[in-house]
């Protein structure tokens, strides 16, 4: 599914009235958003929905969040995120093609990244995740992470209208704990949760692996890796405590993951052994 393209406008314009302006990184024609009333409303439900005193973007002072504009060096950063997806995981870089149509860029403290009902199609991501983090790992690297997190959470919330992966009779209130999130969040927070985690998972092994990085680098995405394996195998035995929550879709892409991170846990554990042996 394509969403519609989500419109940029200057402060008191119609964003339906105002031509999305796009800008072509590699193949993939995309929004790179400018300041707009509906994202700044968008941004001010999202800060409204953490938890009181919680900060989740660490690298970075100042107040909340806002929209800021793009910069050359922030979409140089892109282009380069664009050229590494397409070698190392061509088939993710089509679906965020197919289903992003607009990428939003966040200044200040509180917020990572997110998606919004209201603006589907478009990912907010915050300008530290375009740097060098305190892991070390390269910039183009995080927003990587970062386009396949939010990436995902889009791809989810378009396939939920047609399959739902929840039984609609299951008490929305009705709360539990995540891995990634340290205040309950409905079951369908963990249900996006956990496709997250697989997803970012798969990814750090095709960066491992075929992405040109440094010695020190090469060793950030292996613990960055060994973090989200953990994680998911969390949510993965969270939700397998609801199963009756979920349909028939909802099991399927459960077992899914499942499946997918015995998977990488296999192939962890078979890298380990030849380095250890390699070591003897």
């Amino acid at each position: 599914m394509t969403a519609p393209l989500e419109h940029t406008a200057s402060a008191g314009e119609d964003p339906a009235a105002v031509p999305p302006p796009h800008k072509t990184v590699g193949r993939w024609a995309v929004d790179l958003a400018a300041p707009a009333p509906h994202l700044a409303a968008a941004v001010g439900r999202a800060l409204a929905s953490l938890p009181q005193g919680l900060e989740t973007t660490r690298d970075v002072e100042g107040p909340g969040a806002a929209v800021r504009g793009w910069e050359p060096g922030q979409a140089a950063v892109l282009a380069e995120t664009v050229e590494r997806l397409e070698q190392v995981w061509p088939a993710m870089l089509a679906e965020l093609q197919e289903n992003v149509s607009q990428i939003v860029l966040l200044d200040g403290r509180a917020i990572s990244g997110f998606t919004d009902f209201t603006t589907h199609g478009a990912v907010f991501i915050n300008t530290a995740r375009l740097t060098v983090g305190r892991d070390g790992l390269p910039g183009w690297v995080r927003l990587a992470d970062a386009l396949v997190h939010e990436g995902t959470h889009t791809r989810c919330n378009a396939a939920a209208f047609s399959t739902p992966f929840l039984i609609s009779a299951i008490d929305p209130r009705h709360s539990v704990m995540t891995p990634l999130r340290p205040d309950p969040r409905p079951l369908t927070g963990l249900f996006q949760q956990m496709v997250v985690l697989v997803r970012q998972t798969l990814l750090y092994r095709l960066v491992h692996r075929g992405a040109p990085l440094s010695d020190s680098q090469r060793e950030a995405v292996a613990e960055r890796r060994t973090r989200l394996l953990e994680k998911a195998f969390q949510g993965v035995d969270t939700l397998g405590r609801h199963r009756a929550a979920l349909t028939p879709a909802g099991e399927a892409v459960h077992a899914r993951a499942a499946g997918l991170l015995a998977e990488e846990a296999e192939r962890k554990e078979a890298c380990a052994g030849r380095l250890r042996g390699g070591r003897a």
